[in-house]
Parts: structure tokens; sequence; C-alpha cells
């Protein structure tokens, strides 16, 4: 016979208690430690369910780190428990058998998370040990399971807790959740628990673990889970809203901040991490009631951009997507979630909050419009570069190529026709290059991105160099291996050096990191005697060394005034002359302080490192 054939004796019937235990994620969404925490919520679900029926306003939760034991005690009406008049064992059944509970019909529960009675089984049939202890009235029941077995019933009429209610104990068995990774910690029960207790205000959560102790209550529901999600509020206040259709109801509340974007969707106390049709009908409602109120076509990624929003649903039959209840399908709250968002968004457009929203928005429309054209002004920018690319050499009237190019060829940056004719008499043309800056370069600090980019001499700076913006630096592909700014010694020529230095750390801050930028310095004193010249760099030198030399002294105004020999001698031989721009994070931050369009920082700067008292009364 075939190994892919298969007959009859190969078909299994598993049992309820095994079909669970082997396959948990059918039923508590996956077998590691998201799962015992599944495995938890079922049990705080039933008690908060008692509590959404007015029963019980408090619900104890206690938990042992070491043996991973932990317990829920409500104060609700108990489960109800004996013998039917099927003989049917009531409280045996609730946990073991399926499709057994008291939410089947409404009378009992007019709202309850769960309505297929398998969520507590559950719980039960995959922990080690189980225990059910119930109190209703003068008289008890106990339930022992261990892996999912029977191990103890029996009830008395006599009190076995102080109060009426549902305590119950387990332990998961790790047999069952293969991939946990560990068992209850306090901190993770109180952050499960944190937000049950803000979808059912009015109700206390009391959490114990040894000496730790912590109580969840909430007066405002989700209002008060809204502002615990956001951190940074462009509204005073959240917007609560409901709305109703006769059999369900959902309330919601909602601010915009700027924080990221974020919904949540809760169904009768539990989260539904998928959402489902409420948030159809919240981004539906949300996109045309902006528009509508505030008179502007917004993008609707835009609008519900830094929007927190929470849906709190009332649901007499939720029809959820799967067992672990992530996603709600039920399509009037679809409606009555649109509904809800009008409602709110008619209070908001109310107030002065309004109108702060609207105007972000404007601003953020403005500023992504911006960046559109930017980015379509990078990928133009990108295809022009591919064109001059494809020359071999590049002859044109800004750039003169080293005959060598490379990590060892420098690139000399001139402003105007005077300093490069200067350049062209003192470079060696083997491996100095030169690039003819028109006037002042481009500010990319001040400049719109779209004009920035749409620069012709941005465009041949990052073709001549060998680098692209918005690219890592890939050294193979430099044509040059060093850019240096060949400018006069004076606050001009100070100014074009510190503007091209902002170009390449915008194009590629990585070259600058990586201390490839120079700058040659003119000398601003030539002293000549018997046809030797020495040069002088800093009024501080000459000052001090230069004046006690014979012969003729000269005040150099620009690099064009210099000879070639002397340019050879000054500049390019002299290691006086070359300087390396040494990157520091904090060099570059005060160059973007006080090159930046913002005032302030400026006058910060100069206020901090000038003191004007030096100067007297002006």
């Amino acid at each position: 016979m075939s190994k892919f054939d298969y007959d009859i004796e190969d078909i299994e019937s598993l049992s309820f208690k095994d079909g669970v235990r082997t396959r948990i994620p059918m039923y508590l969404g996956t077998d590691d430690t998201n799962g015992i925490y599944q495995a938890l919520k079922e049990v705080i679900n039933n008690s908060t369910d008692e509590a959404l029926m007015g029963f019980g306003d408090t619900i104890n939760i206690e938990l042992d780190e070491e043996t991973g034991e932990i317990s829920v005690q409500d104060f609700g009406r108990g489960i109800p428990f004996g013998l039917r008049e099927d003989g049917e064992n009531v409280l045996v059944s609730i946990f073991s058998k399926p499709h057994t509970g008291g939410k089947f019909n409404h009378k009992t529960y007019t709202m309850a998370s769960g309505l297929n009675g398998i969520g507590i089984k559950a719980t039960c049939l995959s922990a080690q040990d189980f225990i059910a202890i119930v109190q209703r009235d003068n008289r008890h029941a106990i339930v022992k399971f261990h892996k999912g077995d029977l191990v103890e019933y029996h009830e008395e009429d006599a009190k076995r807790l102080q109060m009426n209610g549902t305590l119950i104990k387990f332990i998961p068995d790790k047999e069952v959740f293969k991939n946990m990774e560990e068992s209850y910690t306090f901190d993770r029960v109180c952050q499960e628990v944190e937000n049950i207790a803000f979808l059912n205000k009015g109700v206390h959560f009391n959490i114990t673990c040894g000496n730790q102790k912590k109580h969840f209550y909430s007066k405002n529901g989700i209002a008060d889970f809204i502002k615990s999600k956001v951190k940074k509020p462009l509204m005073k206040q959240p917007i609560l809203a409901s709305a109703k259709d006769g059999i369900d109801e959902l309330e919601i509340a909602f601010m915009w901040s700027a924080d990221p974007a974020q919904s949540y969707v809760f169904v009768n106390g539990l989260y539904c991490s998928e959402g489902g049709s409420p948030i159809t009908g919240a981004k539906t409602s949300i996109t045309q009631q902006v528009k509508k109120l505030s008179k502007k076509d917004f993008d609707p990624d835009l609008i519900r951009k830094g929007l927190v929003f929470a849906i709190n649903c009332k649901v007499q039959e939720p029809s959820f997507a799967n067992q672990t209840k992530s996603k709600i399908n039920n399509p009037n709250l679809r409606t009555l979630a649109s509904q809800a968002f009008r409602e709110g968004l008619e209070k908001l457009a109310l107030t002065s909050d309004f109108d702060i929203i609207v105007n972000i928005l404007e601003k953020s429309q403005k500023a992504e419009n911006a960046a559109n054209k930017a980015r379509q002004a990078i990928l133009e920018s990108d295809k022009e570069k591919t064109i001059i690319r494809s020359k071999k050499a590049l002859v044109l009237d800004e750039v003169s190529d080293a005959r060598i190019l490379g990590l060892n060829s420098h690139l000399l940056i001139c402003e105007g026709k005077s300093a490069r004719g200067s350049a062209e008499k003192g470079r060696d043309k083997d491996y100095h290059g030169i690039f003819e800056a028109r006037g002042k370069m481009i500010n990319p600090l001040t400049a719109q991105e779209e004009k920035y980019f749409n620069n012709d001499e941005i465009k041949l700076l990052q073709v001549a160099i060998g680098v692209d913006y918005g690219k890592p630096l890939d050294l193979k592909k430099l044509r040059y291996g060093f850019v240096d700014f060949f400018v006069d010694p004076d606050v001009d020529g100070a100014h074009i050096f510190l503007l091209g230095l902002l170009n390449l750390w915008k194009i590629c801050p990585e070259y600058v990191k990586q201390g490839r930028i120079g700058w040659y310095h003119a000398p601003l004193f030539i002293v000549e005697n018997r046809g030797k010249n020495t040069y002088f760099y800093t009024d501080e030198d000459y000052n001090m060394n230069g004046r006690t030399l014979k012969g003729e002294v000269r005040r150099v105004k620009g690099i064009g005034l210099l000879e070639k020999h002397e340019l050879q001698e000054a500049i390019f031989q002299s290691e006086k002359a070359h300087e390396v721009f040494k990157y520091t994070p904090e060099a570059m931050e005060v160059l973007e302080a006080l090159m930046g369009a913002d005032v302030q920082p400026k006058k910060d700067y100069v206020f901090s490192h000038i003191d004007f008292s030096e100067y007297g009364e002006m």
C-alpha cells in the first residue's frame, strides 16, 4: 500500500477534552504565554458579565508568580449548581461540556462577552489544576479538575465564602501551552486588567501578588482610557458620544493628538484587536463629517493622522470572526459607529478645539503637498543625474575633472571664474578637479524641498562627487574621495564653505562624518625678501612672527591676486593652508541652528557666547 493511502482505521474521533488540550490555539488563540492570558481573561469576562448586569462591583485577582496559580473572585449571584431534571450536573457541565451556559438567551444576561459557551471550558480543560467554588445564599459547591478530568465535586448547606459569588483558581498546564515562556506576572496581569477596568466604569479590580497590590477603577470609562493612551493631546478633553438601535448600543471617545493614530474596539468588555465592522463605520463618518464641518477637502488618511479613538460596544448577540473574538462582524455596529462619530464631531465643532484641529490639518496638508512635490523633484533629479553620468567624463562649463578619479582625488569648489582661474593655475591636474559654484550655494535649511532638489547646481555636485541624496555612501562609486573649498580668507569665503558643508551634510551625511571635507586657506600676509616669500595665515601669526622680518609686506585680499608659484607654495604645498573639517554631532547642531530659518537659536547662541560689556556703550 502506498504511504500516501489511508483508510477508515486512520480516522480518529477526539473527545471534547482531548480536542481542547491538543488543539488549544483553536480555542485560546495560541499555545504560548499569550494563550494563558486569554485563558485568564475568559474567567474575568464571566465576572465582568455579572457586573454588566449590576451584580457585584468588586473583582479580586490573586496570583502566585512561583507556582503559576491565579484566582479570580467576584461577588455576583454565583453560578447555579445542582442536578437538572434530566440528571445533568450543571456546574460540572459548565466547565467541561461544550455549549453549556446561561448566555444563550437574554433572560439571564442581556449583554455578555461570550455566547458560545466555550471560553471558560477551554480555561478549565487546559489547566493542570482547576478549582471553582460557588456560593449562593447559604449553600456552596466545589468542583475540581486535574488535566481536564473531574476529580471532585460536592455541595453543602453551609457558607464557604463570605458572600455570594464565584471563586476560580487554576494553573495553566505546560503540557498544553507548549511554547509558554513564563507563567503569570504581576505587571502583565495589571496591564490586562487596566483595560477591562476602563470598560466597566464603577467596577473595582483588586490585584494581589505577595506584598504587591494594585487597584483599578475608572469613573469616566473610555474617556479615561483615551486619556491614558494620549501622551501629546491637541484637545482639552476627549469627546464622548453614543448611539443605540433598540437592541445594541455603543459609546465612543476620541481625541486628536501629536501621537500616532490608534483605534480600539471593545465588545461587551472584550478587546477586539482586529476591530471589525465598527471601524469601517467610524472611518467613513470621520472623513465625511470633518470635510463637511470644516468645508475643506482634506485627505482621509491625513484626517485620521494622530486620531486616537475607542468604541465600546454592548451587543446582545455578538458575531465574532473567531473563537478568540479578535474581530466583531455585526453589521449594525457599522451604522451605530457612524452615527456616534457624527454626533461626536458635531459636538467638537462647537468648541475652540475644532478650529485648532482644522488649522493643524491645513498645515499638514500643505506640508504633505510640499513633500509630494519634493519626492517628484528627487525622481526627476535622479533621471537627470543618470543622463549626466552616462558620459565618461564631465566636460562642462562648471566642472573640470581631474585626470585620475577615485578615493585619492580632491574636488576643489571655487566661487566664480576668478577663483577658478587661480585654482587652474595652481592645482595638480592629475588629482585635483574643479567645480565652479555660481555665487553662494543654495541653503538647504531655508529652501523649499522642491526648489532644492530642482536646483541644477545641487544635481551636478552629486554627479561630480559620486554621491546620491537618500542613498548610502558607496566608496567604490566615488569620483572624488575628498571635497575642498578653495575660497578667499574672509567672511564671504567662510560663508561659502559653511553653505557647501551644509549641502554635503544634507546630500550624504556619511561623507561628512568620514572627514572628507576640507578647505584651503589663502595667506593673509606675504613677506617677500630677496625673492623668497614667507606666508602668514592669521593676524595673530603675522603680529607675533611676521613683523620682525625684513622685506616687502603684502596684504592678500583674494586668491585671484596670487601668482602661480605663490598659489602652489602658499596653498597646495603648505600644510598650514589645508584644514579638514572634524565632524562632531555638536558642531553640526550649532551649524544648523545658526544657518537655519529660525531666528531665536541664533539670538540664543550670540548672547550666550559674546560678552557685550567688552564693547562699552554703543
